[in-house]
Parts: structure tokens; sequence; C-alpha cells
């Protein structure tokens, strides 16, 4: 059975509901936040009024990925959205480059309940539950719940089709209201992983990490290249430049048992590895870096599995057409 079909048995609801994935969260204070992380990161961060935000990516000085972060402006802070258990080490991060500026860095994770709602119909979900009109929210951006103080939603990077997060204070009842509702079905880790696959979305460590830049990764749209220097900005701009990306973060599909960490391979040689996987009924898929010059849709490959290969075939990311 060929992939699409695989894909197109797998019942996907209108509107779900999830705890999965939810991203960790840095409160930082100080009003030379937004410069700061505008001068680190390679996303223009500057005149980001309250409400609004921006996704941007912390490299390191040889222009790999230390995180993708969202940096969302809330009533005179910030609010900076990390990938999931990975707040000590953005904060680590930013904390190193402090020369003269004024800023406090808290994760306040831990105080944070998080929920996303995702699916066509979350659109029309999300303005009734919070009570606001979200139909022209830009991405990245918030809105607050007008009978909530704490509450607020963000239009976040959807795995399917339209996604909001949900925030509010631990204690507020957000968790708990969707844990006892019948309506709307809950997205649990295995769906969850499978919908980010099919995706082509990286995670935290998987795809996104030091071993990665955001040109393999297919970050290309997280980077102003008109906005000057940042941390990692060299190495960036001449991979670009010179079309020097090596690898390509791409889909993966197998009739049979794979792994991360398995090694992909055309004839003899070696060229790519897997990052992530997911079981599917009738096939294995996954994500994996691939030699550019073999990222390319339908490319056969073998997978190494345990002193054995498989057949596989690569994909365009997103999978689900």
């Amino acid at each position: 059975m060929q992939l699409q079909e695989i894909i197109s048995e797998i019942d996907i609801p209108q509107l779900w509901w999830t705890s999965i994935g939810v991203p960790g969260i840095i409160r930082a204070d100080g009003n030379e936040v937004f410069d700061l992380i505008h001068r680190l990161s390679t996303n223009a961060c500057t005149n980001i009024q309250d409400g609004m935000g921006k996704q941007t990516i912390l490299t390191n000085e040889k222009g790999r990925i230390i995180d993708i972060i969202t940096l969302i402006h809330r009533n005179g802070h910030a609010l900076i959205l990390t990938s999931n258990n990975n707040e000590q080490q953005v904060m680590s991060w930013l904390k190193k480059y402090i020369i003269m500026e004024s800023i406090t860095f808290t994760i306040v994770t831990q105080d944070i309940e998080m929920i996303a709602v995702h699916g066509p119909q979350s659109l029309d979900f999300i303005s009734q539950f919070i009570g606001n009109d979200f139909l022209t929210l830009p991405i990245h951006c918030s809105i607050q719940d007008p009978l909530h103080d704490t509450r607020f939603a963000i239009r976040s990077v959807p795995l399917h089709e339209l996604q909001y997060t949900i925030i509010d204070f631990k204690g507020n009842g957000l968790l708990d209201f969707f844990s006892h509702q019948q309506e709307i079905p809950q997205l649990d880790q295995y769906e969850w992983n499978r919908e980010r696959i099919l995706a082509g979305q990286g995670m935290y460590p998987n795809e996104w990490s030091e071993a990665y830049n955001p040109l393999e990764a297919g970050l290309l749209h997280l980077i102003d290249f008109k906005k000057g220097c940042y941390i990692g900005q060299e190495v960036i701009a001449r991979l670009d430049s010179y079309n020097k990306v090596n690898k390509r973060l791409m889909g993966i599909s197998s009739q049979y048992a794979i792994s991360e960490n398995d090694a992909v391979f055309i004839d003899d040689a070696q060229i790519g590895i897997i990052t992530s996987i997911c079981k599917l009924q009738d096939a294995t898929i996954g994500l994996g870096y691939i030699r550019s010059e073999y990222s390319y849709d339908d490319t056969k490959v073998r997978i190494h599995h345990e002193g054995k290969l498989f057949d596989a075939t690569l994909h365009i990311v997103p999978m689900r057409r």
C-alpha cells in the first residue's frame, strides 16, 4: 500500500486538544530584552508591540541550532517560548551574552498550564472559548481572555491546518476543564508524534540540536538575511550564498520496523540518519537528515536496522498531502 493511501485511512478529527509538546516558558523583564534577542538570533525582533510575537532561532558560533524560540510581548514584559524541556539551556545561552543590559529571566513553566487545540474547527472553538475574535490574528501573536486576567491564547505553528495554544496559571481550571469534557477528543503522545512527523515538524533534541543548522532543518523562513549580525550569522550566510547545505530534513517511510539513529544507505554509501520514527498499522514513518544530492521525493533507499538492510522511501515534507 502506498504511503498516501495509508495516511488517508487515518481518521483526523476536525477539532482536538493536547497537552503534549507544549513549550517551556521563560519570563523576561527589562527594557532591553527584545534588543538582546534581536542581536543574538536569526530573525528581526525589534518593534514587537504588546500582544505581538515573532519566532526566531538561537544558533551557536558554528551556525548550529540551540533552539527555535517564540518571543511574545505581554503587558510590558516578554515571554520566551522554548522547546519542551529546553528552558534552562535557552536561559543560560541568553545570559551568556548579556553585557550591560538589565534583564531578569525566570523559568515559569512549572507555574503554568498549557494546552493546544488543533484542526480546522479550532478557530471557531478558540473564539468562543476565549471570547474574542481570532479570525485575523497573525501567527505567533496573542489575545487576552476578557473574563480571565491570567488567560490568553497564541496562534501557533500548526500540526494540521490551524493550532492555538492556551496559557493560564495553575489552579485556574484550564487543564481540568479539557480533561473532563467529552466533546473534543484528546491527542495522545502517539498521535501527536505521528502528526508532527507527517507535518515534517522538527523538535528538540531530535531534529533541532547543535548537530544541525537552520538551513538543513528547513527553517529558512525564520532567517532574516537583511537584519545584520547575530551569533552564527557568517556561517549561515556563507552556506546560503554558496549553496553549501549538505543535508536536508526529509520524511521516510518503510513497511519494515526502523528506529531512531538508524543509518540510511544508497548502495554501500551512507547518505543520512533517522532522527524520529512512528509506527503505523502498515508502515513506519520517520524524519531524517539526508545528503542534499539524494533529497528528492520518492528516492528509494535502504535502512540499516539491527544488522540488516530494509527498503524505504524518502518523501518531501509535509508528507500529508
